[in-house]
């Protein structure tokens, strides 16, 4: 009798600890999520965010997520448009397209207060700044373009300057003289061609955007000028430079180049003033529907913005720079790349990102861009 008590006893304390076990271990039914999800992305971020979904829908069975690639934004507006289904929609783009088609006029899902006031200290403040539509949030900032000065070390030496050489335009215009005549006018400082022409504008426009608009087209003018007439600019696509204003694809160009390059801070207008800019990045923007997952939009992005080991897969080959400045914190970036002398650029470019110049009149900025051709 006494055998079957104990054993009684031993039998009921067994299956309480496989009770406690199952509940301990199975997900608390507060945290699961269900739903469908429709993402358009970019051609940069396309893979990243595939991967994201993904490694998402393995530890939420109930989810459903498809990316599709964005061929151009006015179809995308047809898709957002046209698509009456309940499913979350979340697409990639910038301020300027959100604008320029008229996409601000849709109702957005609003992540301040979930979202963004958690996780703000790790966005730049001017980024911030940039995802609100009269004073509220209405996007998530997800890709960045801090512009940096990319210098060809090997050829600095052969010349004899250094990177810390290049303060100032009035510095760049002094070393680049000087270089294209040791060089019997066969090197240039700046590349001035495709893309890297358009980050060296957007630069000298960003450096000017404290002047009244039209006396910012002037001096910018003024200064291209100058750098053109003193023989700094490269104008084709064949000849040898020195450097390039550039941003994360100046990376992806250079990585698997043999030269030895170094990044640093662009030239500013004069000693003190400001070298930190950053060209335009991307959000994530949520339509609001009638049917508004909170819980799986909010879980999804923060997965998004906070999966750091395969951001740091991306950015390190130049596919894109993430607004997520924690992301830099990560042991693998601090390590040096072989062909860049000193930090790593990413490095680099994440101080130039957190500290760049705050944008007041976005409005003026992007038609002043839109005058210059972009």
């Amino acid at each position: 009798m006494k055998n079957k008590i104990r054993y009684g006893i031993i039998f009921f304390i067994a299956f309480l600890i496989v009770i406690i076990s199952i509940n301990l271990n199975e997900p608390n039914k507060n945290d699961k999520v269900r739903g469908t999800i429709q993402i358009w992305a970019s051609e940069n971020t396309y893979n990243y965010l595939m991967e994201c979904a993904n490694n998402f829908m393995e530890s939420n069975e109930k989810v459903s997520i498809s990316v599709n690639k964005i061929d151009d934004y006015n179809s995308l507006k047809s898709s957002l448009e046209n698509d009456k289904s309940n499913d979350v929609k979340i697409f990639e783009a910038s301020e300027y397209e959100l604008s320029k088609l008229g996409l601000d006029k849709f109702n957005y899902y609003n992540p301040d207060e979930t979202i963004l006031s958690v996780y703000s200290n790790n966005f730049s403040s001017y980024r911030l700044k940039q995802v609100k539509d009269n004073n509220k949030i209405i996007g998530v900032p997800l890709t960045s373009r801090p512009l940096g000065l990319y210098l060809r070390e090997d050829l600095l030496e052969e010349y004899g300057y250094k990177s810390d050489d290049f303060n100032t335009w009035d510095d760049v215009i002094r070393i680049g003289n000087d270089i294209y005549n040791k060089s019997n006018k066969s090197v240039k400082i700046l590349n001035a061609t495709n893309q890297d022409y358009y980050d060296l504008l957007d630069l000298l426009i960003m450096q000017n955007l404290d002047k009244e608009k039209d006396k910012v087209k002037e001096d910018v003018n003024s200064q291209l000028e100058a750098l053109d007439n003193n023989n700094i600019l490269n104008r084709s696509n064949n000849k040898e430079y020195l450097g390039k204003i550039s941003s994360i694809n100046g990376l992806k160009e250079t990585l698997d180049s043999d030269e030895k390059w170094r990044i640093v801070t662009p030239p500013s207008n004069g000693l003190g003033k400001n070298k930190f800019f950053s060209s335009k990045g991307t959000e994530l923007y949520v339509l609001n529907t009638k049917n508004d997952n909170s819980k799986l939009i909010d879980k999804f992005i923060i997965f998004v913005l906070s999966n750091n080991k395969e951001t740091v897969n991306y950015i390190s080959s130049g596919d894109f720079f993430s607004s997520y400045l924690y992301t830099y914190k990560d042991k693998d970036i601090q390590n040096p790349i072989d062909n860049f002398n000193g930090q790593n650029p990413l490095i680099v470019l994440s101080n130039i990102e957190e500290k760049a110049y705050t944008i007041n009149d976005y409005n003026k900025y992007l038609e002043i861009k839109e005058d210059f051709g972009f």
